[in-house]
């Protein structure tokens, strides 16, 4: 055992010397190798004379501490292989003898070999480290194998083994796949990959990692920072707060030793009067007491006398009694009071009542959690390409109450529907109201975020879809509807006078089938999806509904006209709550029309006979109108259809025969039309719809067909009409009107009981 290995020794000295200006660095060629040919020859012949030999199947060569193991000997062959000239090959076969295409070559024994011997090749320990590729790969893999430096690597420690290959040690990795691999894979799975060290790459593995772990403990000493800095900011809330209940008391307790002081000055004034007017009237009981005991004793005297039938007493009882008599008048002027029982306490101004509920306020920072973001105007998450998209954040408090001041800071990223983001200006209104707005030049979904203090507002992300623009005017020329559903009846999916049609995010149309008192949901398609309601006035149930609409939560909101109120509803009929009565005064109705909902829930109704349109929050809290009550109701005579045009209201003035825009003010509008059958004109409007453009869509009732206006007023289109031959889009006073998510115009045919679809 002795020889060999000092022949090993002998020979890792000698090329110890020879090959100590070799470079072998990752990805640089084996060089200078012909510099060393001759000496890794002689190496190589100097250890087979002293009996290393291919014959020496036997020995077994250690691979640490500095030996060489019969892969160093593999990888000089192939080393020294690698100046050697290449020639054109042809196909050759394997040099077993036995006639076999040869499919690999042996870069070591430099021979073609068929596939079992290359199997062969694995199986003998004194070639199996030989380098192997594929015959067509011979000249081509030359300069490759010049580049590899794991040619000369010795094994490594702590030998793990490869999973395909048996027995054979990972010793490579493979950048191109990130995986440990051996010899045998950088012929066959990992052909033309680029390799390196196993040793090297665990030691750039662990410089990357001890690069990372610094940058991890920097970033933890960063959050242990910020949760310690977040942790006092918390602790400073809670002292604040202590501090604000602590003025709010005092507050409160200094009001209310005022409020007590006038209370117990009050009582004292009523004590003071209460004992001058009792004085008063004990005196005069006293001196009407002192009369009557007087005239008492008279009356006693004159009927003994009376009685005794003397004639002179009888003469003196005549005197004396006038006498009495005179005395008591004299004596007590009157029997009338000499006061009242005039008390009262006249109570404050309403104002103040009403100062001492709002007394005090208490202010925070903007909560990004309360604060809402809205799309503004047309469809809640629509827009057409083209044009500008534009939102406003309507920034709240911790309690959620709207904030009526500037100042807040928000941050807004747009995500185009290519993936590309951009950030969007916002403009302070100095009211609570920040806007911004965005050119949408993409079709397909952008997606809208906005924080503040790195919180997203509610309903951010909004998702908003742009579209292309709507072509009504070929769909006009045509003249046929894409679809019309319905029939005169009271069974599922049939129609008594329908009135009111809109339709949700999922296109789902819903009809007010009035007289059947119950609303039915379609699918886009036409077919019957589901009821609710029946006859009656209580919650639920409905009397002649008209107008429907839908809201940004997919509620149903209708106006029960004939019960003069509002009702909400879930999409399954699920009552949620309702709010009006019948009469004049704010927040009540008479006959209540058609319904409209903007992006941030505010209720539009049409209170047709009061001659006005009102206003509500989301929760039917009454918040304007707009009309021309008294001797003026004729200017605005019978509101019907209602719906929002960004922040406008639309109305159609039935009995006037025109459209009423109303400025967000609510305190001025502007007409548009007038009464006729000529284009701009229209004859009994009902409903009005709008797109995602802004423009206008009516449906001219007494006309018979529905008008397409731009948002200024010029004419669109015309459906339906006098001009009309196709029966299908003959229409019968048409009156509800809504338009798609998909573009298209959906109107209620009242007079023919059934739903058309442009």
């Amino acid at each position: 055992m002795a020889g060999p290995f000092n022949h090993i020794n002998h020979t890792s000295s000698l090329l110890g010397d020879s090959i100590k200006d070799v470079s072998v660095t990752r990805g640089s060629p084996l060089s200078p190798i012909s510099s060393v040919n001759s000496m890794l020859s002689n190496s190589i012949g100097d250890m087979t004379s002293g009996g290393f030999n291919n014959s020496s199947s036997n020995l077994t060569l250690p691979s640490v501490d500095g030996q060489f193991s019969s892969f160093l000997i593999g990888n000089i062959l192939e080393a020294m292989s690698l100046h050697d000239d290449i020639k054109e090959t042809e196909n050759h076969s394997c040099s077993c003898g036995d006639g076999v295409a040869a499919s690999s070559y042996c870069r070591d024994c430099k021979d073609y070999l068929c596939q079992r011997c290359v199997s062969a090749h694995y199986r003998v320990r004194l070639t199996k480290d030989h380098i192997i590729v594929k015959a067509e790969q011979k000249e081509n893999n030359v300069e490759q194998h010049r580049q590899m430096p794991y040619l000369l690597s010795p094994p490594c420690e702590n030998q793990n083994y490869c999973t395909s290959h048996a027995n054979e040690v990972l010793r490579l990795f493979c950048d191109s796949c990130s995986v440990a691999i051996c010899n045998q894979c950088t012929v066959f799975q990992h052909s033309g990959h680029n390799f390196q060290y196993l040793k090297d790459a665990v030691e750039d593995s662990k410089t990357a990692t001890i690069s990372l772990l610094s940058d991890a403990k920097n970033d933890l000493r960063s959050l242990e920072k910020s949760i310690l800095d977040i942790q006092l900011l918390i602790d400073r809330v809670i002292g604040r707060s202590k501090l604000v209940v602590t003025d709010v008391h005092s507050m409160t307790h200094k009001h209310m030793m005022a409020l007590e002081q006038r209370e117990r000055d009050l009582i004292e004034k009523i004590e003071k009067i209460k004992l001058a007017k009792c004085q008063i009237l004990t005196s005069q009981i006293d001196r009407l007491q002192q009369s009557a005991s007087s005239l008492k004793t008279t009356i006693e005297d004159v009927k003994e006398t009376l009685d005794s039938g003397e004639a002179l007493e009888i003469l003196k009882a005549k005197q004396k009694m006038e006498t009495g008599l005179l005395n008591i008048s004299r004596f007590c002027v009157t029997t009338i009071p000499h006061d009242d029982d005039v008390i009262m306490f006249v109570q404050p101004e309403p104002g103040l009542l009403h100062a001492f509920t709002s007394l005090g306020n208490v202010k925070s920072s903007v909560s990004a959690q309360h604060s809402l973001l809205s799309k503004d105007g047309g469809p809640a998450n629509t827009v057409l390409c083209g044009t500008n998209a534009s939102f406003t954040i309507h920034a709240r408090d911790h309690a959620g109450a709207p904030r009526h001041i500037g100042g807040d800071v928000f941050e807004i990223l747009i995500r185009r529907p290519d993936s590309s983001t951009f950030r969007a200006d916002v403009l302070d209104s100095g009211e609570g109201r920040y806007r911004f707005c965005f050119p949408a030049v993409q079709e397909g979904k952008y997606t809208v975020s906005a924080w503040c203090r790195g919180l997203p507002v509610c309903d951010s992300p909004f998702n908003l879809l742009v579209k292309r623009n709507i072509n009504y005017s070929s769909r006009a020329a045509a003249g046929t509807p894409i679809l019309t559903f319905g029939k005169e009846g009271s069974k599922d999916g049939e129609l008594c006078r329908p009135w009111g049609i809109c339709c949700d995010a999922q296109g789902h149309l819903i009809v007010a089938d009035r007289s059947n008192n119950r609303l039915q949901i379609f699918n886009y398609d036409g077919s019957f999806h589901h009821k609710f309601g029946t006859s009656g006035s209580r919650p639920g149930q409905f009397d002649r509904p008209a107008g429907v609409t839908v809201n940004k939560q997919g509620q149903i909101i209708v106006a029960d006209k004939d019960n003069h109120r509002i009702q909400i509803f879930c999409f399954d009929g699920t009552f949620v709550g309702m709010f009006g009565e019948r009469g004049s005064k704010s927040g009540q109705f008479n006959y209540p029309w058609d319904v409209a909902v903007n992006s941030v829930g505010m209720i539009a109704v049409t209170d047709t006979r009061n001659h006005r349109i009102q206003l509500f929050s989301p929760d039917g809290t009454f918040l304007h109108k707009y009309g021309f009550e008294g001797a003026l109701w004729k200017h605005f005579d019978s509101p019907r259809g209602v719906a929002f045009s960004h922040d406008r209201i639309i109305v159609t003035d039935f009995n006037n025969h025109r459209l009423v825009i109303i400025e967000p003010d609510l305190q001025s509008a502007r007409y548009l039309g007038s009464e006729g059958n000529q284009a701009l004109q229209f004859l009994r409007p009902q409903g009005v719809a709008i797109d995602e453009e802004g423009n206008i869509v009516v449906a001219d009732s007494r006309n018979h067909r529905i008008q397409v206006f731009t948002p200024t007023g010029g004419l669109i289109a015309v459906f339906g009409g006098a001009n009309t031959t196709n029966g299908s889009a003959l229409m019968d006073r048409p009156s509800g009107v809504t338009v798609t998510p998909h573009g298209h115009i959906a109107v209620v045919d009242f007079g023919n009981n059934r739903v058309i679809v442009f």
